[in-house]
C-alpha cells in the first residue's frame, strides 16, 4: 500500500495545474489568498503584487459576504427538521399494533416535532458560539477565487485547507474517494499527542524531537516537519490517519459515518472531467477583470505622466534654467518667456477612449460580482430595488445548488452528530429525522413564489376589482401562502378558523342583546317566548 506521503506526490501533478489557475485569479482579485509555493511553507513571505483595479476585490468580499449571510443567516434558522414521512408511517403502524391509540400516537408526535424544535435551537446556539462563521466566509472566499477547499468538522471547531495544501480524488459521478492534506509544521507546535508518539521511536524521530529544548536557539532556524493525513472514503464509512516520513503515527486513526463525515471538500463548480473545479472568478468574470487591468493600469500610468509638470529651457536663451527653478513663489527674474517652454502630453482624448471602454467593463464586473449599483435618477423606488435584489439572488441559484448539497446538508448532519457525542440528546431512529435547508436555494424558490403570488393578486385586483377578490379568493389560504413564501410561521400571528368563528359567534351575540336592549317590548317578547319553549306542554285530561 502506498504511504500518504506517495499519494500526495503522485496526485500533485493535476492539483497544481488548478492551483495555476487559480492563482490567475488571485493574482486579479486578492493576491494572498494563493501563495506561490505548491507547497505549504511556514512562515511564508511571499511578496504579492497589487492588482491596478480594486473591483475584484471589493466584489469578492461582497460576493462572499452575501453567499455568508445566506448559508449561514445569523437573523433565523438555516434549517429544520423533518420527519420522514415514509418511516413515521412505519412508526405509528407499529405503535398501533403495540396497541396504543390514535391519540397517543398522535401526542407522541407533537412530542418528537418539540423536541426536534428543541434540538434546532441548541445546534444554533452552538453554531453562534464557534469559529464556524468566520471560517465559512473565508472558505467562500477561496472558492469564489480558486474555487475548491477542503474542510474538517473538529470537536474543537471548523478548520480550513486551502488548495495548496491538499490533493483530491473523485469517482466520475463526483463522490470524493481520497484526500491527503500536507502541512508543515514546527515541531515545537506539534500536538501533544503526536509529540507523544514520536518520542516512543527515538531512533526514528530523535532528530527532530528535543524534549530538553523544543524552542530553537537566537540565530537557528526552527524545526519543521511534514505530516500527511490521509482520508479515505468508502460506501458507508470515512478513516483517516496521520504519518510522517512514510510511517503512520499510532493512534491518530479515526473512522466515521460517510453521512456524517468531519471532511468536507467543497468546490464552486462541478466539473465532471477532473476531480475539481474552476471558481466563480474564471467561469464568470475572468476575462473582463484581464481587461479591466490591462486599462486600468494604462489610464492611470497615463494619468501619472499628465499630471508631472516638466520645463524646457532654450539653451541660446537669455533665461537662466537654475535661477528660474530656484526663484520662490512671485518673485521677478530677467529672462525671454519664449525661451521656457512647459511639456505637454496631449493624450487627454486617448485617456478618454480607454476611461470610457474601462468604465463599460466595470459595469459589467459589478453585475458579476452582485454589486447593487441603482441606475442614477432622482426617485428610485422601493419596488426596483426589491426587483434588483431578486434577480441578483436569482442568479446564484447554481451556486446555491451546489453548496446545499456539498455543504450546507453535510454540515447539518455533522453538527447533529457533534451534539449527540457530547450528550446534548439521545441518538434518533435511523431515518426518522432529516435535516431540510431552508435557505439558499430553497429561499430563492420562496421568492419566486412570493412574486407570483403578489402578481396574479395585482392581475386579479386589475380586472375584477376589490368586490371580486372578496367574492373568490379565500383569504386563509392567501396568508397561508405568503406567510410560506416569506418564510415566516403564522402560528400566534394569524388568527385560526377556530378563533374566528368564536369570534364571529360573539360578536352575534352582542348585536342581538345591543338589538333587544334598543326594544324592551321585543325583549320582553323574547323572555316569553324562551320561557314558553322550556315550559312542558300539559297534556290535556281525556
Amino acid at each position: 500500500m502506498k504511504s500518504a506521503q506517495a499519494i500526495y506526490d503522485s496526485l500533485s501533478t493535476e492539483r497544481n495545474q488548478w492551483l495555476e489557475r487559480g492563482r490567475r485569479s488571485a493574482s486579479l482579485t486578492i493576491p494572498y489568498l494563493i501563495p506561490r509555493a505548491n507547497t505549504p511553507i511556514q512562515e511564508n513571505i511571499d511578496a504579492f503584487n497589487l492588482p491596478w483595479n480594486g473591483i475584484g476585490q471589493r466584489g469578492v468580499n461582497n460576493l462572499s459576504a452575501k453567499l455568508l449571510m445566506q448559508i449561514l443567516p445569523p437573523t433565523e434558522a438555516f434549517f429544520r427538521f423533518t420527519l420522514d414521512p415514509v418511516e413515521m408511517e412505519k412508526q405509528e403502524a407499529e405503535m398501533l399494533q403495540s396497541g396504543a391509540s390514535p391519540e397517543e400516537v398522535a401526542g407522541a408526535k407533537s412530542e418528537i416535532e418539540l423536541s426536534l424544535n428543541k434540538l434546532e435551537l441548541s445546534i444554533l446556539r452552538s453554531i453562534e458560539t464557534s469559529n464556524d462563521r468566520v471560517m465559512v466566509h473565508e472558505s467562500l472566499m477561496h472558492l469564489i477565487v480558486a474555487g475548491n477547499v477542503l474542510l474538517h468538522i473538529a470537536e474543537d471547531g471548523l478548520r480550513l485547507y486551502p488548495l495548496n495544501r491538499y490533493v483530491l480524488l473523485r469517482d466520475p459521478t463526483g463522490e470524493p474517494l481520497l484526500a491527503v492534506v500536507c502541512e508543515t509544521m514546527a515541531v515545537d507546535q506539534l500536538p501533544a499527542s503526536i509529540r507523544n508518539e514520536l518520542t516512543k521511536d527515538k531512533e526514528e524521530y530523535g532528530d527532530l524531537i528535543d524534549n530538553t529544548s523544543p524552542l530553537p536557539n537566537v540565530g537557528e532556524e526552527a524545526k519543521t516537519v511534514d505530516i500527511y493525513t490521509c482520508v479515505k472514503w468508502t460506501d458507508t464509512k470515512v478513516e483517516w490517519f496521520q504519518e510522517i516520513n512514510r510511517k503512520e503515527i499510532e493512534g491518530t486513526r479515526g473512522t466515521s459515518e460517510k453521512s456524517t463525515s468531519p471532511w468536507l471538500p467543497l468546490r464552486m463548480n462541478s466539473y465532471q472531467a477532473s476531480s475539481y473545479g474552476p471558481g466563480y472568478v474564471e467561469s464568470a468574470c475572468i476575462a473582463d477583470l484581464q481587461t479591466a487591468e490591462a486599462l486600468s493600469q494604462a489610464v492611470s500610468e497615463c494619468a501619472l505622466v499628465s499630471a508631472q509638470t516638466k520645463h524646457l529651457v532654450k539653451p541660446s536663451g537669455v533665461t537662466n534654467a537654475k535661477q528660474l527653478a530656484d526663484a520662490p513663489n512671485g518673485a521677478y527674474l530677467p529672462g525671454n518667456p519664449e525661451d521656457v517652454y512647459t511639456v505637454r502630453t496631449d493624450k487627454g482624448s486617448d485617456i478618454n477612449v480607454a476611461f470610457t471602454a474601462l468604465q463599460r467593463i466595470e459595469q459589467r464586473l459589478a453585475a458579476s460580482f452582485m454589486l447593487s449599483e441603482m441606475r442614477e435618477a432622482e426617485r428610485v423606488t422601493a419596488e426596483e430595488v426589491r426587483i434588483q435584489t431578486m434577480q441578483t439572488e436569482a442568479s446564484l441559484g447554481s451556486v446555491y445548488a451546489i453548496l446545499t448539497s456539498e455543504f450546507q446538508a453535510p454540515y447539518i448532519r455533522r453538527r447533529l452528530a457533534l451534539y449527540m457525542k457530547k450528550g446534548g440528546m439521545q441518538k434518533l431512529p435511523e431515518g426518522l429525522v432529516q435535516p431540510m435547508v431552508s435557505v439558499g436555494l430553497a429561499g430563492v424558490g420562496r421568492g419566486n413564489d412570493l412574486e407570483k403570488t403578489a402578481r396574479f393578486m395585482s392581475i386579479l385586483q386589475q380586472s375584477i376589482g376589490p368586490e371580486g377578490i372578496q367574492k373568490y379568493v379565500n383569504n386563509a389560504e392567501l396568508i397561508k401562502r405568503l406567510s410560506s413564501a416569506m418564510g415566516i410561521s403564522p402560528l400566534g400571528l394569524v388568527k385560526s378558523e377556530q378563533q374566528l368563528a368564536a369570534e364571529q359567534q360573539q360578536a352575534q351575540q352582542q348585536a342581538m342583546q345591543q338589538q333587544l336592549a334598543a326594544n324592551p317590548q321585543g325583549l320582553a317578547s323574547a323572555a316569553q317566548t324562551m320561557q314558553d319553549m322550556n315550559t312542558p306542554s300539559e297534556e290535556p285530561n281525556g
